[in-house]
C-alpha cells in the first residue's frame, strides 16, 4: 500500500470528523516514506482538532522546515501559538505567513489580520493583569533598610508634622518603623481634642524629648492639670520652639512664640537667654512688682517681632539685644512710643526694620536709624505725619548731629499706606542713591559709598504725583504704587 492511498483514506476521514482514524491513516502515511509538507500539515490539523496543541506544533514546524516558502506552516504555528498564550510567537508567525500569502487572497489576509488583532490585545490584557499582580504582590519598601525608611518618613513629617497619623496606619510595616522612631514625633500640637490623651501618646513615643511644642488657645481649663501632669516629665532641655496662649515657663528655648494671652515678660526672657527668635501678639504684659527697672540682655536674639501688643514698651524696655538683626513692630496704636529700647545703641546690629500701625515720633525714629549702620531694609506703614521728616533724615536734607552718611546698605523700602508721603521725599531718596549722583571722594576716588535703592514700594499713597512714576520705574528695580486696590476703586466710582 502506497503512502498516498493512506493520506487519501486520511483526508476522507478527517472531513467526517474521524480525527482518531485520521490521525492513523497520517502516521501510516509518513512511515511508508512520505516527506511532503502536505501530511505533516495534515496531521497538524488533526492534532489541533483533538486538543494535541504542542503535538500539533512540532508537525507545523516540520512544515516550515519542509516549506518555508510555504504560508501554511507559519499560519497553523501562529494559531497553536495564540492558543498556548504565546501571543509575541505568534504575532511573528502572522506576519511570515502575510509575507507568503499572495496579494489577491484577501478572505486569508483577513483571517491572519483578525487574528492578529486578537494577539495583539490578549498582550495587552497580560501586560495589564501582570501590571496589576506587581502592584497588589511587590513591595520595594519592605527592601530598604530600616535606617534609610526612617530618614525618609522623616522627610515627609519634616514638611507636614500632621502626616506622621497618616504614615503611622498605612500597613503594620510601617507602622512599627513609625512608632519607633523618636524623631518623628518631636512636634506636638496640643489641642482641645482629647488633649492629654495625645500628649501621653507624644511623650510615650518620643521618649519625651519633643522639641516643637505648641498649645491652642482654646484648651479647656480643666484640661490643664491633666496635660502639665503628663508633661512633668518632658525633656526641657531638648526644647526649641513653644507656641503658647499665655506664660508657660520654660528654659534654654532658641524660639519662643506666644499668643492670644498674657505674659510676664522679665521672668520669661531671663530663663531664656539663649533666644535666637522672638514672636508675640495679641499679648497683654503684666506689670513687674519691682517697679521695672530691671532689664535683659540676649545676646543671641536675632528676630523680634512684637504683633498687638498692650504697653509694648513694658517689654522693648526690659530687651537688650546688640546681635537683633530683624525688627517687627505693628499695630500697637494704643501704646507708648514703640521705639523705647533698654540702650540706645542695642540696635547697632539691625538690617530689617519694618513699623506700622504705631505708635512713634519722628525723632525715635530717626535716633534708631541713626544708630543701625547696617540697615538694609525699612518699611513705615500706616503711620500718619512722621514719614517726610524720616526722608529728609535720611537724605540728609536735615543733617544729624554727627554730619554721619546715614543707611548706607539701605535697599529695600516699603513707605505703602502713608498717605502724606510727599512726592519730593521719595524722589529724593531714590536720587540721592543714584551712583551717577552721588558725589566724588575727597581723593578723586570713584563715587557711590551708598547703595542704590532696588525695592521701593509706595501703594496706597495718594500725594504721589504720576507723571513721576516713569522715572522712578526708570531707576528703581523693583517699584509698585498702586494708588487704591479694584474694590476700593469700585467703591469710588
Amino acid at each position: 500500500m502506497s503512502w498516498k492511498a493512506s493520506f487519501q483514506q486520511g483526508v476522507f476521514n478527517f472531513r467526517r470528523n474521524k480525527h482518531s482514524e485520521a490521525l492513523v491513516l497520517f502516521d501510516e502515511a509518513i512511515s511508508l516514506g512520505c516527506d511532503s509538507f502536505i501530511v505533516y500539515d495534515s496531521r497538524a490539523a488533526v492534532h489541533e482538532k483533538l486538543g494535541n496543541n504542542k503535538a500539533a506544533l512540532l508537525d507545523a514546524k516540520k512544515v516550515v522546515d519542509t516549506a518555508p516558502d510555504r504560508w501554511q506552516g507559519y499560519a497553523r504555528s501562529a494559531r497553536l501559538f495564540h492558543a498556548l498564550n504565546k501571543d509575541e510567537a505568534a504575532i511573528k508567525m502572522i506576519d511570515l505567513a502575510l509575507e507568503r500569502i499572495k496579494s489577491d487572497d484577501t478572505q486569508r489576509h483577513q483571517e491572519l489580520n483578525a487574528l492578529k488583532s486578537q494577539a495583539t490585545n490578549a498582550l495587552k490584557a497580560a501586560d495589564e493583569r501582570r501590571r496589576a499582580r506587581i502592584a497588589k504582590t511587590a513591595y520595594h519598601i519592605g527592601k530598604l533598610p530600616v535606617e534609610i525608611f526612617a530618614e525618609i518618613l522623616g522627610l515627609v513629617v519634616a514638611t507636614d508634622h500632621a502626616q506622621i497619623l497618616k504614615l503611622s496606619h498605612v500597613c503594620k510595616h510601617w507602622r512599627g518603623i513609625a512608632i519607633k522612631t523618636p524623631s518623628l514625633w518631636q512636634t506636638l500640637v496640643v489641642s482641645k481634642n482629647r488633649p492629654t490623651r495625645k500628649v501621653r501618646l507624644w511623650m510615650e513615643r518620643a521618649q519625651t524629648r519633643i522639641s516643637d511644642l505648641s498649645f491652642h488657645h482654646n484648651i479647656s481649663e480643666m484640661d490643664w492639670p491633666s496635660i502639665l501632669s503628663e508633661l512633668s516629665s518632658l525633656s526641657w532641655c531638648g526644647l526649641r520652639s513653644l507656641a503658647a496662649p499665655g506664660s508657660f515657663r520654660v528654659r534654654q528655648l532658641r524660639t519662643m512664640t506666644v499668643q492670644a494671652g498674657w505674659i510676664e515678660i522679665l521672668p520669661a526672657l531671663t530663663a531664656n537667654q539663649s533666644l535666637e527668635n522672638l514672636v508675640l501678639s495679641d499679648l497683654v504684659s503684666i506689670p513687674m512688682e519691682s517697679g521695672g527697672d530691671g532689664c535683659v540682655e540676649l545676646s543671641d536674639l536675632q528676630c523680634l517681632k512684637l504683633f498687638s501688643i498692650a504697653s509694648v514698651s513694658m517689654i522693648t524696655r526690659v530687651i537688650v539685644a546688640p546681635n537683633l538683626q530683624v525688627l517687627h513692630l505693628f499695630s500697637m496704636s494704643h501704646s507708648s512710643d514703640v521705639l523705647e529700647f533698654a540702650h540706645a545703641n542695642s540696635l547697632r546690629a539691625l538690617r530689617e526694620l519694618r513699623i506700622g500701625s504705631c505708635t512713634t515720633t519722628a525723632r525715635s525714629l530717626n535716633v534708631t536709624i541713626a544708630g543701625a549702620p547696617l540697615l538694609e531694609t525699612l518699611q513705615i506703614s500706616g503711620i500718619h505725619g512722621i514719614v517726610n521728616e524720616v526722608l529728609d533724615f535720611i537724605c540728609g536734607t536735615h543733617p544729624n548731629d554727627q554730619h554721619q552718611d546715614l543707611c548706607t546698605f539701605l535697599r529695600h523700602v516699603d513707605l505703602s499706606s502713608c498717605g502724606d508721603l510727599l512726592t519730593r521725599n521719595a524722589y529724593s531718596l531714590v536720587k540721592t542713591r543714584l551712583r551717577t549722583d552721588q558725589p566724588a571722594t575727597e581723593d578723586g576716588g570713584q563715587p557711590g559709598c551708598r547703595a542704590e535703592i532696588e525695592f521701593l514700594r509706595l501703594d496706597g499713597c495718594p500725594l504721589i504725583e504720576a507723571e513721576m512714576l516713569p522715572w522712578f520705574r526708570g531707576k528703581v528695580k523693583v517699584f509698585s504704587c498702586v494708588y487704591m486696590t479694584k474694590k476700593e476703586g469700585k467703591q469710588r466710582r
